[in-house]
């Protein structure tokens, strides 16, 4: 290595930061080549949701795809698991994060063993996804998951949006919520859900017809 003298400044923080590099795949890359700005409005719904768990708990990621959200949380919740049944995303999971406090797992969340529960679960745009006749199924088992105590932070996109998707948006979408019927619905596992809206990066607690996405945080599971 040369004297750091005759090197700049610059050279130092590279050697700090190691050579772990993160690739990512089919989905991000997507995102990032045609609408770079939905990384980032995800990552803000991560980011509200790791403040609102908190430091010291195990957070499970529902449809966690690439791990990217569920690293943060991993970071700043102290440990987290994500799950996905998309198999080549796990995968590109499993490689960028190695580290005790991640991990990740190709499997159906219906599939997941109740024996296991978190202090929170936390599941970003898969709701949408989810066939309406299976929709009780799904939060009866984000109950199932949940400890007594637990929070759950469920993100959705607004039914109000649909008209502005585009067709790889839509394609996929079969279950679309208003904030009415998300707060009824998580409402009945839980006995308090607060409802945020979202417009861009930016989480709020404003007129919810005019939001774009839809974040409920639900707290103290009823009994079932």
């Amino acid at each position: 290595m040369k004297n750091n003298k005759s090197r700049s400044c610059w050279e130092p923080v590279k050697d700090i930061m190691g050579k772990h590099k993160v690739i990512f795949g089919q989905h991000l890359s997507y995102q990032f080549i045609n609408t770079p700005r939905r990384i980032l409005h995800m990552m803000s719904y991560y980011k509200f949701a790791s403040k609102i768990i908190g430091k010291g708990k195990n957070v499970l990621d529902v449809g966690c795809g690439e791990g990217l959200g569920t690293w943060l949380l991993a970071a700043e919740c102290g440990r987290a698991k994500g799950i996905d049944t998309d198999y080549e995303a796990i995968e590109t999971g499993r490689k960028n994060w190695k580290d005790s406090k991640v991990s990740f797992d190709y499997v159906d969340f219906f599939a997941v063993d109740s024996n296991e529960t978190y202090d929170a679960i936390v599941s970003f745009d898969v709701l949408e996804h989810i066939l309406p006749e299976n929709r009780f199924k799904f939060w009866n088992k984000v109950a199932e998951l949940s400890d007594d105590n637990g929070i759950a932070v469920i993100g959705t996109p607004n039914i109000t949006s649909d008209q502005y998707a585009s067709p790889v948006t839509k394609a996929g979408h079969v279950n679309l919520y208003s904030g009415e019927r998300l707060e009824e619905e998580l409402g009945s596992i839980f006995s308090h859900v607060f409802m945020f809206g979202a417009n861009d990066e930016v989480v709020h607690t404003g007129f919810l017809p005019m939001a774009h996405y839809l974040i409920a945080v639900a707290f103290h599971k009823r009994r079932l």
